[in-house]
């Protein structure tokens, strides 16, 4: 994730992050300054995007709709709350489907929105990051986030990550 220019306090650091998953779309809006983060606003959608077609690497064409209508939604939101930076993890679902290339870029299309398909290498690390930022990780820890479309497994501690793998396969 890039660094917002704090040093300027008369310029909007106003950041919206999508997490796009496998069942569940995730917006959080923040502004960002020296202080911390002070969130604005936050939704979640349930687009289920995984439903009737991640058996066969597809997003069907209803569950791509949904995806749409909850992206289109999300860009209301932004649009609103005057963001400056968009920052996107497009995970399982998307990265494996066939039509996951062609999702993005419809969203693109009909929104501006460029969003990024990420691995799940890259998945884990971002795992990580939230989870030291809300768990004090002492000591070796196992985390383990069960998704939608995969599996990350990251052994780590609070200043590095010792291991990381992600499996695609979810709930």
């Amino acid at each position: 994730m890039d660094n917002p220019d704090i040093s300027n306090p008369n310029q909007p650091n106003r950041v919206a992050i999508l997490d796009l998953g496998t069942n569940t779309f995730h917006l959080l809006i923040a502004d960002i300054s020296s202080g911390g983060p002070e969130v604005v606003y936050q939704d979640t959608i349930a687009v289920k995007l995984g439903e009737g077609g991640i058996s066969r690497c597809d997003i069907s064409k209803e569950a791509f709709e949904r995806g749409l209508k909850a992206i289109r939604a999300f860009k209301e939101a932004i649009d609103h709350h005057q963001v400056t930076r968009v920052k996107s993890a497009a995970t399982s679902a998307i990265r494996s489907a066939s039509n996951g290339a062609d999702f993005i870029e419809k969203i693109k299309s009909e929104t501006g929105l460029n969003l990024e398909i990420i691995d799940g290498e890259r998945e884990a690390e971002l795992i990580y990051i939230g989870v030291r930022a809300a768990v004090n990780l002492e000591q070796m820890s196992l985390i383990v986030d069960i998704g939608g479309g995969s599996v990350e497994f990251i052994l780590c501690d609070k200043n590095r990550i010792v291991w990381k793998r992600s499996f695609e396969v979810g709930v």
